[in-house]
């Protein structure tokens, strides 16, 4: 029972196995990919659309309201996608795809404007980290409580950041790379522990760049992006970095989710600076990375997300 509770109030958080659908269920691990910009980058796109990897097959979902965003935050929380910012300076508007109905619900807005930030949830909460309001690079983090639809200031990055990737691992929260208040990227890992409600600095990154992604997978951070032709992995638990496959071509502004046990990398902008179509996975258990079915548009700098969806619909 306690086990339910906690994947009830955490969602995928939780971790637990018996939380994944089982296979002969009418449910299964979905990929949302929200918005971006086409591939010359001038055009924002209205889409929404959801990948069944098992079947190969994609299916529409209800666009965001009016809006179409690029370079917004997005991601799950207890199965239902947030999204924060409208791909544009100073916007506090944050949007939530409820799952059961099918539908997308304007939440309580962020309590500061932002865009080029991330978010992650943690303790079934999320946090909004970072990001660029237009005139500077910002330090500020906000805490959003799912029961009392509310915005709460929490403890502040020691150095801001703005298109850094953002995960949350192990209890913990990740803060990598990005661009610093003087525009130039760094290399440095900042980490927030929310029992001792503090930000720390862990070993830095073997690599200096911004537009990044990251994701966890079975307690192992990995991280692409930032026209990186590489996927770096780094472990929470012994503070070392190291290198897990070599993409067939480096990207950044991608988006990256993990999915049915696997790393998925969708989309992104290539060394010409175009949105590409291309996507891969990397699947841990072989280090082998593999080309899979395109995207129905060339797509970056989008929300990529994983749900548990019906397959029915």
């Amino acid at each position: 029972m306690l086990e339910a509770r906690a994947c009830f109030i955490l969602g995928p958080e939780a971790g637990a196995l018996r939380a994944r659908p089982r296979r002969f269920m009418d449910l299964a691990e979905v990929i949302v990919v929200i918005g971006g910009c086409d591939r010359k980058g001038l055009l924002k796109l209205p889409f929404t659309d959801a990948y069944h990897p098992e079947s190969r097959r994609w299916t529409p979902l209800p666009s965001l309201p009016g809006y179409m965003r690029s370079e917004f935050a997005a991601c799950a929380l207890r199965n239902d996608i947030y999204v924060s910012g409208e791909g544009h300076i100073n916007s506090h508007d944050v949007w939530m795809f409820s799952s059961p109905l099918h539908t997308w619900i304007k939440v309580a807005s962020l309590l500061k404007g932002r865009w080029r930030h991330k978010m992650a949830v943690m303790q079934g909460q999320l946090f909004a980290v970072g990001g660029f309001d237009g005139l500077r690079r910002l330090r500020s983090v906000e805490r959003y409580d799912p029961f009392s639809n509310t915005w709460a200031a929490a403890t502040p990055l020691p150095e801001a950041v703005s298109s850094a990737a953002v995960v949350a691992c192990a209890g913990r929260i990740y803060v990598i790379g990005g661009a610093g208040q003087d525009g130039v990227s760094t290399n440095k890992v900042q980490c927030f522990d929310p029992e001792e409600d503090r930000w720390s600095l862990r070993s830095p990154a073997p690599f200096s760049q911004c537009c990044l992604e990251a994701v966890s997978l079975e307690g192992t951070i990995y991280v692409v992006g930032g026209l990186m032709s590489k996927i770096f992995t780094y472990d929470p638990g012994t503070d070392v970095w190291g290198e897990a496959a070599v993409l067939p071509s480096p990207v950044e502004s991608c988006g990256v989710t993990a999915c049915d046990g696997k790393v998925h990398i969708l989309g992104g902008r290539d060394d010409l600076g175009e949105s590409t179509d291309k996507v891969f996975t990397f699947d841990p258990s072989s280090g082998q990375v593999e080309a899979q079915p395109s995207l129905q548009r060339c797509t970056s700098s989008h929300g990529c997300i994983t749900i548990i969806q019906s397959l029915s619909r």
